[in-house]
């Protein structure tokens, strides 16, 4: 069987791409409108993604096996201003049913924030899931967090893993998104990140708050560690977002922050490797 290939869309600084390439998979188009993300995506994953996803042509988007998109959650987010579909950003969505019209991938990996639950008393996600069954793809979601599986973070996840309806595959309904054997609560910060930290899981690793006092609410970086306060260094929030030691991140720190801050963990992009390997064999 070839290697799965696959669209990267809204791809940051590529956690689909770090997961998906242990798996021999090939990436044929990556998209991100931040430029300042190119440089890190090529020097990790040795491509450069295209720039506006409007500038991309039907006829230009290459056949592939899986598209995964991390769609711009700012406009679900709680610590937006929560206006959904009526913000900008919202209706990127679109573009995710434009692409999966144009090329029929066998599976959609999408992502985005678990406010896209409950916004709007759940009629956007309604409205999401309605869409892409209307483009012929039975759809699957769960609400993952990411101390779950293994890195001490509290960072939640919404992920959908949409397969195409003529794909035949062994899961049953919530089956195919039952990671309970990659389950591992245990790893705390302190063994994670090898400093004494009191506190077991991180706060979920974001953008903006950096080097609020410990005690604020916008704080996310600061902990107690030996009886002072530690903030976390780019190398350990890099970790925390299941990036190898190697990953080259901006050279610019005040980037690096703001691309970490808006990434995904990993662990999340893995996972899903794991189950789409599985469903497409």
């Amino acid at each position: 069987m070839p290697p799965l290939t696959y669209v990267d869309l809204f791809c940051g600084i590529g956690s689909f791409h770090q997961s998906f390439k242990q798996k021999g998979w090939e990436c044929v188009l990556a998209c991100d409108i931040d430029e300042s993300t190119h440089s890190v995506y090529r020097a990790n994953h040795g491509m450069t993604p295209r720039c506006d996803i409007y500038d991309i042509r039907d006829d230009e988007i290459p056949e592939h096996d899986v598209l995964c998109a991390g769609f711009p959650c700012q406009a679900f987010s709680r610590v937006g201003k929560n206006l959904g579909f009526e913000d900008n950003r919202g209706v990127l969505f679109l573009e995710v049913i434009r692409f999966a019209r144009a090329r029929r991938p066998k599976v959609l990996a999408l992502e985005n924030v678990r406010g896209i639950l409950s916004h709007d008393e759940g009629r956007t996600f309604a409205t999401i899931v309605e869409l892409l069954e209307a483009e012929g793809y039975t759809v699957h979601h769960k609400l993952l967090t990411a101390s779950d599986y293994g890195i001490p973070q509290m960072r939640k996840r919404v992920i959908f893993l949409c397969v195409r309806n003529d794909v035949q595959h062994e899961f049953t309904g919530d089956a195919i998104l039952d990671f309970s054997a990659y389950m591992n609560p245990n790893v705390c910060m302190k063994d994670y990140l090898g400093r004494n930290y009191e506190k077991k899981y991180a706060y979920t690793i974001r953008c903006g708050g950096r080097r609020s006092p410990i005690e604020s609410r916008k704080n996310w970086e600061a902990y107690w560690v030996d009886g002072q306060v530690h903030r976390l260094t780019l190398d350990e929030v890099k970790k925390l977002q299941g990036f190898p030691e190697e990953f080259q991140l901006s050279e610019k720190p005040a980037k690096a922050w703001h691309h970490l801050g808006n990434t995904i963990p990993t662990v999340f992009t893995k996972l899903l490797a794991e189950r789409i390997s599985e469903v497409l064999a």
